[in-house]
């Protein structure tokens, strides 16, 4: 009769743990490297959407104020900045600018909250705005049907807006109500804070964005991520030396 073999109890019971061991670390692996990938092309998402969006406002900045010397109607809007716009913490920053010797332009960036309570950096236009105002991206522009502003950036928690004069000093009070005020804009600061589509930190973390200096302005805790970016444009067509 021939002899069949088999694994003990105890080798099977040592088989089964090495498995079991083999199996959690795979399964801690996988977890990691995965949590690593989204962390990646979260920081990767966020720099590439702030990015874009600051050369977006550069090109506007530089923009504002320019005249087409052949433009006859009254000129008394170049560039102005509202502080809390909308009930958000972010403000809201205008320019103006001729497109052609009959027509100009009016371009607003401003914070906007969905139903869903996440808050977007979105970019509206107005062709005409003093005259025969009429807006861009409408699903019929002739009627002027469902207009709605184009998202800039999403997941953005705050847009702040800073003028200074040629002596580096802060203005306020820019506004079209004032001319004067306008034309002493030298320079304009914008930061724009962008939070992760995901939550990526393991403990929760105490966010305060600082307005001007001012503390409390906006203060979130969370495990999001956020990365302020920042530029400082030169108002060419705006500023009278």
């Amino acid at each position: 009769m021939k002899k069949l073999k088999a694994f003990s109890l105890v080798e099977t019971l040592v088989a089964m743990v090495i498995g079991a061991i083999s199996i959690a670390a795979i399964s801690y692996s996988y977890i990691y490297f995965n949590s690593s990938y989204q962390k990646i092309m979260d920081k990767a998402k966020m720099s590439q959407a702030g990015r874009s969006s600051v050369k977006i406002i550069a090109k506007d900045l530089r923009n504002a104020g320019y005249k087409n010397i052949n433009y006859t109607p009254t000129w008394d809007r170049w560039i102005e900045k509202i502080d809390a716009y909308n009930g958000t913490k972010g403000d809201k920053l205008r320019v103006w600018y001729s497109t052609s010797a009959q027509d100009r332009i009016e371009i607003s960036y401003y914070l906007k909250t969905n139903n869903s309570g996440e808050t977007s950096l979105v970019r509206e236009i107005i062709e005409n705005p003093v005259y025969s105002p009429m807006k861009r991206n409408c699903e019929r522009y002739d009627l002027q049907i469902n207009c709605t502003p184009v998202t800039i950036i999403k997941n953005a928690t705050d847009f702040q807006v800073f003028f200074n004069d040629k002596d580096g000093n802060r203005l306020n009070n820019v506004n079209i109500s004032s001319t004067e005020n306008q034309s002493k804009v030298h320079t304009a600061e914008v930061y724009i804070t962008v939070r992760s589509p995901n939550e990526l930190l393991k403990n929760p973390i105490t966010f305060e964005m600082l307005n001007g200096g001012t503390a409390g302005q906006f203060t979130k805790s969370d495990k999001y991520l956020r990365e302020t970016f920042y530029i400082s444009v030169y108002l060419r067509n705006v500023v009278k030396l």
